[in-house]
Order: structure tokens, then C-alpha cells, then sequence
């Protein structure tokens, strides 16, 4: 009969909690990349809600090849 080596208990390691900074201390400074990254966010999102209302104002108009 094959016999397995036993196994030592293993320790267990207490789990580190991840640090956190302060709510009041910024995580980092804005850079002017932030501010233009977030002025094109904002247009991108006008841009597609203008899209999609196009698009549902289409869907509503009725289709004038019936009317012919």
C-alpha cells in the first residue's frame, strides 16, 4: 500500500485590510489632461443621446414611400 507524506498544518496569515487615503485628501492633483479628457466625455455623451434622438424621431415620423 503507497503511503503519502502527511502535510504540516499550514499557518494561516491574518488578512491585510488595503489602505485607504483620508476621504479629505485628494488622490491626486487634476491635470489639464483630466479636464480636457472630461470635456471630450462630455461631448461624446451629447453627441450620442443627439444621436439616439435622431434616430427615435425617425422611427416616428411615418414613412412617406405608403403615402405614394
Amino acid at each position: 500500500m503507497r503511503q503519502f507524506p502527511t502535510r504540516q498544518p499550514q499557518q494561516q496569515q491574518p488578512m491585510q485590510q488595503p489602505v485607504r487615503p483620508a476621504a479629505h485628501v485628494p488622490a491626486r492633483a487634476v491635470t489639464a489632461q483630466d479636464a480636457e479628457n472630461e470635456t471630450l466625455d462630455r461631448a461624446a455623451a451629447l453627441w450620442t443621446t443627439r444621436r439616439i434622438r435622431s434616430f427615435f424621431l425617425l422611427l416616428d415620423q411615418p414613412l412617406r414611400a405608403a403615402q405614394r
